[in-house]
């Protein structure tokens, strides 16, 4: 009895889990959703419609379609866009243009249902004239000071000499897939001018305060399909550089300015005001170091990294407003040691104006036996970028294995309480820096050869993470000694005027940034590795 209980028992709830239970699993969806018609049809002429409408072999979805379905030429900004089961209609905010090829990317905007597979290389071209137009525009974009690719970046032609990337909208546009490339498909012949940009606020204008750019400043001559175009992107602020406020109060005359600037010029009528940036390179301090009430003229002059000028005339004023006192600080910015120079660099910023160094109390401790002092030589002290920096030549000690030299005190720097006085009389702490000897059998060996026609070149050894260690000029074979062991990469400026450094240029004056390429192996591989005690080259480097 016992078990046939059991199995009745047994087989209600089989039948039990039969009737409340769907099947499940099964080989997962891969398969991106087909086009079965479309209206009107890829190729179409003639098209009158008003709306387009895309039937699929299956259900759907949109992701994101302003941002994913790109329709050149547009017909506007807000396009609506509709599912219904396996059914897509757009309707163009503005009516289509008589006489004219439109060309439909849909990315990655329509996907199924399901496992949300998008439409695989879906685009659509039709005419609302008697002629469609066939001619192509494609290449690459990457990033000015990187060798990455960057992302969701949008490509644009223009055609008009009076139109500004900055002010004004595109007619024609895509974006780049995840390996940079573009493709602008069915074109009209004509001259077309080009620029890319991340479009962060989705405007389709370029804002040069926060989203990176770059041009081509001569146009396209299109009598045939162009490939292989170029596009490298750099954050430049194009905006005039200007004074945007002036705070005076009984210590400081503070100067904010509407953007970094690349080079400056002060000129005071009286001696008796100490300049010097702020915490951001776009402040200006004036400290106060008169007593008396009346105004000084101050005449500056600023360029911006793209080479506009501000020249203007204000006054500091000291007024009543009273300020609490800041205390006198001293932060250490790098210390390192150079095999080559035999020198060490130790550098330390300062939060308000020197007004005296007693180099009595600053000094280099090699052993108990050996004291360097830091003299006025050593020192170099930039008032502007309030830093100090001590550049000190000093062997580095040698070192017999012994237990009791590696038991040894190691060499430290001293900067003594006292040291350094600001203008208002309060000194500095102490600081005690212990100095790190690189020895050379620690170090690498780079040798490199340059293949190139240009004249002017900057080539630039940086680490991985863009720290740059060092730089050579115009020069076709070189060495560099002393390297850390550590992965390293190459980036070269084309200094095109021979200036010595890597400039912007000037979209509105039609002048291109200088470009920057960087090294890549046979292997397709961007760095290489430096190790102790090893030589590592020639690198060939052509361009």
């Amino acid at each position: 009895m016992k078990v046939g209980k059991a199995i009745f028992l047994f087989a209600t709830l089989l039948s039990g889990c039969a009737s409340i239970t769907t099947p499940t699993g099964g080989p997962k969806d891969e398969t991106p959703p087909e086009l079965v018609e479309s209206n009107p049809a890829n190729g179409q002429k003639n098209f009158k419609g008003k709306s387009i409408e895309l039937t699929f072999n299956e259900a759907l979805k949109l992701k994101d379609p302003k941002e994913e379905i790109l329709i050149t030429p547009s017909p506007g900004k807000n396009n609506t866009y509709t599912v219904k089961k396996n059914k897509v209609i757009i309707e163009p905010e503005n009516r289509w243009e008589e006489n004219t090829t439109y060309s439909i990317n849909f990315r990655e905007g329509i996907q199924d249902i399901t496992e949300g597979n998008p439409a695989d290389n879906l685009r659509i071209a039709f005419s609302t004239g008697a002629t469609i137009d066939s001619l192509s525009i494609e290449g690459t974009v990457g990033l000015a000071f990187s060798e990455k690719i960057p992302e969701k970046i949008t490509v644009a032609l223009y055609q008009s000499d009076t139109f500004n990337i900055f002010n004004h909208t595109p007619t024609y546009f895509t974006k780049i897939n995840k390996e940079g490339f573009f493709s602008i498909q069915n074109l009209k012949g004509g001259e077309y001018y080009i620029y890319a940009f991340d479009d962060k606020n989705k405007n389709l204008k370029v804002e040069s305060k926060t989203e990176k750019f770059g041009f081509l400043s001569t146009p396209i001559s299109l009598t045939e399909n162009k490939d292989s175009l170029k596009l490298d992107l750099m954050m430049v602020d194009v905006r005039p550089p200007a004074i945007t406020s002036i705070r005076h109060t009984s210590e400081t005359t503070l100067v904010r300015i509407n953007k970094s600037v690349d080079s400056i010029k002060i000129e005071l009528d009286k001696l008796k005001s100490l300049p010097t940036f702020g915490d951001k390179p776009s402040e200006l301090i004036f400290y106060h170091a008169f007593i008396d009430y009346d105004s000084i003229k101050v005449k500056l002059f600023i360029l911006d990294s793209a080479q506009q000028a501000l020249d203007t005339t204000f006054y500091l004023k000291r007024t009543e407003t009273k300020v609490p006192k800041e205390g006198f600080n001293l932060k250490e910015i790098s210390s390192a040691y150079h095999l080559e120079t035999k020198k060490l660099n130790h550098q330390i910023s300062f939060n308000k104006p020197i007004a005296q160094i007693n180099f009595d109390s600053i000094y280099l401790k090699i052993d108990s036996l050996t004291t360097i002092k830091v003299t006025q030589n050593d020192l170099l002290h930039d008032t502007l970028h309030h830093t100090l920096s001590f550049l000190i030549k000093i062997e580095a000690p040698q070192e017999d294995g012994t237990e009791r030299t590696k038991k040894k005190q190691k060499p430290f720097l001293r900067i003594g309480h006292g040291a350094i006085i600001s203008y208002q009389a309060d000194s500095s702490k102490s600081i005690t820096k212990e100095i790190a000897f690189i020895k050379e059998e620690d170090t690498g060996l780079l040798t490199a050869k340059i293949d190139t026609k240009e004249k002017n070149f900057i080539v630039q050894v940086l680490t991985t993470n863009d720290i740059l260690v060092s730089e050579v000029k115009n020069l076709k074979e070189f060495s560099i000694k002393y390297l850390k062991p550590e992965t390293y990469k190459v980036r070269i400026i084309i200094d095109s005027n021979g200036n010595g450094k890597w400039d912007a240029g000037n979209f509105l004056r039609k002048i291109e940034p200088e470009k920057i390429l960087f090294f890549k192996s046979d292997e397709n591989k961007y760095t290489f590795p430096i190790r102790a005690n090893w030589e590592y080259g020639p690198l060939v480097i052509k361009f």
